[in-house]
């Protein structure tokens, strides 16, 4: 049967297979903004094109943008758009955060821009974009768009344009409903249109991919290191017990040791918060001898080891069980021994048929190194893809350049992080192998739409038996059962009650707002679906709980606020009505120089340690009324907390009065009050100091002990 082509007057003549599905979206996202479900491989960038020409046909004066997660996805839809469109390719862009100011501002002049969502975020922020010039808005990789992810504030700010026509593209949604409405939420989007493999339509272009499970067994050395892991893990649980903080586990969960950190029970307890650094330390380690490699496990000990301070890091590095598994696994590279899945990785590859490209996903960069170098030993042809920052990391146009050199056939095997994992579209890539496990049913399905693209694909999957590599595989299964439950209930015909049943009108959380707060920020509130209350608060700027206050203070009021001495009292009342205060300081910290950028550190660090309030920064009200609004929306739905204004303020305690007093002097926060009081005793002590007296005491020189000095004596005279 002869190929059809999609004809469209500014599509390049018989470039775009007519596949009736790929239309049958297109027609329905040109009626309403959707969410589109698309199994991998199966052209969601067809549907995008598509629907960019006909935007561009409809509206000629207008432009449309395509954001995509990472660079490499930018440049590879940039090239993909400049062979399908029918239009100059001087007229298509790419927008990323490497690029310079000037050259930003030409890029975004075109007609078709394809950028990341950071860097949109930034330029529309700083003026350099209009929303109203855009007639169209794709959102690649959609499932991304949950919390402050960037992509919910370049929606916000394109709230601005009621005409842009936004469409969300993933191959894989979250297993849990509210993930799911909080996408079209952020978004925008009417509604999800899934579509299955197994579907009538789609069936007859799905290519079979077989997957693999090769069970690899850890040898007497490395269950030797494990074992001693185990144990100091074990002395570092049995610990934090001892000290009434509740079981964590024989084995704790990395997410959970996190999740720990911020509870004030942890970080206001020295003794717990060391622990849990530890803790944190010991499991990351076990996740390296246990799925990754023996080497990556040594170098992780030696970048601690040559760091030497850290929180509880000097009593951990002296801890037996780590440093007996620490020479063990030094003389086990002596020897020669690696991970036994490097073996099986090697046993794996040379099945593969001359000229045919395999993709092996790792989730730690040294772990890449370490297998690349495997490879190069064995004279294997292998590249690396890793991410930009840090170390050995790889720059936009590097990155490029060695996924063309894959498709030129100069190597056949590309070795990545997370970073390859989303949207390469490599052809010949007929082998895909999961060197470690990951626990996302969205990664995993990602990761093996890397092959079966366009012909038969195979997946192998390591699994090292009785390790998190084991619970990993289990934990995907099940979520990506959950999953394909959800794309169920999401196939969503034309009769609307079917998505009612599904997707309820949810309603936003309960937001108490002091009158004297910026407006925008109201506004921004209120577009993502909350309840403001507007009210004459007594304590902070916003309720968002019983148990939560935020004090917000941009950073030129935050200043003004140490000079008149306003902060401190600000946040003991906090503390005391509220269990969780929060402080958020918005702007650009570098304004914070005009007292001095270590007097501006030193208060963050009295509030932190001082007050234990934790303090989150933000570039703008955006940024702040998202983070506030997950705050409210996390703890009175998922907490199932009221909203409690309490009024009045607590009566402070004499020793708090005391400190107040002493940092009402110019140039004293309150850590050199707190000095000051231990010192001379009473307030009386240190009114009463002489100048050497008071330059005794460390942070204390001539020109506070002056001021202090000053203070003391002053004949007061009234206004």
């Amino acid at each position: 049967m002869p190929m059809e082509w999609v004809s469209h007057p500014l599509l390049k003549s018989q470039t775009l297979e007519k596949r009736d599905y790929q239309l049958d979206l297109f027609r329905l996202c040109l009626e309403e903004d959707l969410l589109i479900v698309l199994p991998t491989g199966l052209g969601k960038t067809a549907v995008a094109l598509l629907l960019i020409a006909e935007m561009l046909y409809r509206y000629p004066d207008k432009k449309c943008v395509l954001l995509t997660p990472t660079r490499v996805l930018a440049s590879q839809h940039e090239a993909f758009l400049s062979r399908m469109l029918d239009i100059s390719s001087e007229d298509i862009s790419v927008v990323t955060g490497e690029m310079k100011l000037n050259d930003r501002v030409l890029a975004w002049s075109k007609r078709v821009v394809c950028a990341t969502p950071q860097i949109m975020a930034a330029d529309l922020e700083r003026g350099l974009i209009d929303p109203k010039q855009f007639s169209l808005i794709i959102f690649d990789e959609a499932h991304r768009s949950v919390g402050a992810y960037a992509y919910t504030l370049v929606s916000m700010k394109m709230g601005e344009n009621p005409n842009v026509k936004r469409l969300g593209m993933t191959a894989s949604l979250p297993a849990e409903k509210e993930k799911v409405e909080e996408i079209l939420r952020n978004l925008k989007l009417n509604r999800v249109e899934a579509k299955r493999e197994d579907s009538e339509q789609i069936a007859r272009y799905v290519q079979k991919t077989s997957i693999e499970w090769i069970e690899v067994q850890l040898n007497p050395l490395l269950n030797r290191i494990r074992s001693e892991l185990l144990e100091a893990i074990k002395d570092y649980v049995s610990r934090l017990a001892a000290l009434g903080l509740g079981e964590i586990g024989v084995q704790p969960k990395m997410k959970h040791l996190i999740e720990l950190r911020a509870k004030p029970e942890y970080s206001a307890n020295p003794a717990a918060r060391s622990a849990l650094f530890s803790l944190i330390r010991l499991t990351m380690m076990l996740g390296l001898i246990e799925t990754q490699t023996v080497a990556s496990f040594t170098q992780f000990m030696e970048r601690l080891l040559s760091r030497g301070k850290g929180i509880g890091l000097k009593e951990l590095l002296q801890n037996e069980h780590l440093r007996t598994a620490y020479e063990i696994a030094k003389g086990t590279l002596e020897l020669g021994v690696e991970h036994p899945k490097l073996e099986e990785l090697i046993k794996v590859l040379k099945t593969l048929p001359p000229g045919e490209k395999a993709i092996v996903f790792t989730s730690y960069r040294a772990s890449v190194q370490e297998i690349y170098k495997k490879l190069a030993s064995e004279r294997l042809r292998a590249r690396i893809l890793v991410g930009k920052r840090g170390s050995g990391g790889l720059t936009q146009k590097e990155q490029v350049a060695v996924l063309e050199e894959m498709r030129r056939g100069e190597f056949d095997i590309l070795i990545s992080t997370q970073v390859g994992e989303e949207g390469l579209d490599i052809a010949e890539c007929r082998l895909v192998v999961f060197y470690d496990n990951v626990p996302s049913a969205i990664r995993f399905v990602q990761r093996r739409g890397r092959t079966g693209r366009r012909a038969p694909g195979r997946v192998v999957a390591f699994l090292v038996k009785g390790t998190r590599d084991e619970a990993y595989y289990w934990l995907a299964k099940k979520r990506l059962r959950e999953a394909k439950q959800v794309i169920e209930e999401l196939k969503v015909k034309k009769e609307a009650q079917i998505l009612d049943t599904y997707l309820k009108p949810t309603k936003g959380p309960i937001i108490y707002v002091d009158t004297r707060e910026s407006r925008s920020l109201v506004d921004c509130l209120e577009r993502m679906g909350a309840e403001v209350h507007i009210e004459q608060l007594d304590i902070g700027d916003f309720v968002l709980s019983e148990d939560i206050v935020v004090e917000r203070k941009t950073v030129e009021d935050y200043i003004k606020s140490l000079m008149d001495n306003r902060l401190f009292s600000q946040l003991v009342a906090m503390k005391n009505k509220y269990p969780k205060p929060l402080l958020i300081v918005q702007g650009s910290r570098k304004k914070g120089a005009s007292i001095g950028l270590p007097a501006f550190y030193s208060s963050l660090a009295s509030a932190l340690t001082d007050f234990y309030i934790p303090i989150y920064t933000s570039e703008d009200d955006e940024e702040t009324a998202v983070i506030i609004y997950y705050i409210a929306k996390r703890e009175q739905e998922e907490g199932r907390k009221a909203v409690r204004v309490r009024e009045g303020r607590k009566p402070l305690t004499t020793p708090e009065i005391q400190k107040y007093v002493v940092a009402g002097v110019p140039g004293i926060d309150a850590i050199l009050a707190d000095r000051l009081l231990k010192h001379f005793k009473n307030v009386k002590g240190v009114f009463s100091a002489s100048l050497d007296e008071l330059k005794t005491v460390e942070g204390i020189g001539d020109k506070t002990a002056s001021k202090i000095r000053e203070v003391a004596e002053f004949n007061y005279c009234g206004d």
